[in-house]
């Protein structure tokens, strides 16, 4: 349920804009529909997936440690000083991530106000014979750098 009000104040937002906003090349159409849809699925994914795995991944590193002091304590409480280690790599890794998915939806909403425009101009497009200029600049935003 969040999900849907999530989207929904994001288009009301979107909607209490001045027109001078839409004028901006950065906010046309799909530029806002690549971002409501990017947003909307990160919502989704915070609230969902990522909760569930990081319970269940706290649950299984506690319960390990417990069975690891009743079976062999000398050896758990070695293993426990490289948890620290551990978690920096996975700070570092989660660090790398963000920075890529971040290109990554910049690319995405470059594309969309491509494929976007292409969409709504298709009979100008097709008369001009563009319609390879335009998927050639489409494969090219979306290339992975």
């Amino acid at each position: 349920m969040h999900y849907i009000n999530h989207i929904n104040l994001c288009i009301r937002v979107i909607l209490r804009q001045d027109m001078a906003y839409f004028d901006d090349q950065k906010n046309n159409t799909g530029a806002l529909c690549t971002r409501l849809a990017v947003e909307a699925s990160a919502v989704q994914g915070a609230t969902g997936i990522r909760i569930g795995l990081l319970l269940q991944n706290f649950s299984s590193l506690g319960v390990g440690i417990i069975l690891g002091f009743v079976y062999g304590w000398a050896l758990t409480l070695m293993l426990l000083g490289f948890i620290p280690l551990i978690g920096i790599g996975e700070f570092l890794q989660s660090k790398l991530v963000s920075e890529f998915a971040s290109k990554d939806k910049k690319a995405l909403e470059n594309a969309g106000k491509v494929t976007v425009e292409v969409i709504q101009n298709i009979r100008t497009v097709a008369q001009l014979t563009q319609a390879e200029h335009f998927g050639n600049e489409y494969a090219h935003l979306v290339e992975i750098p």
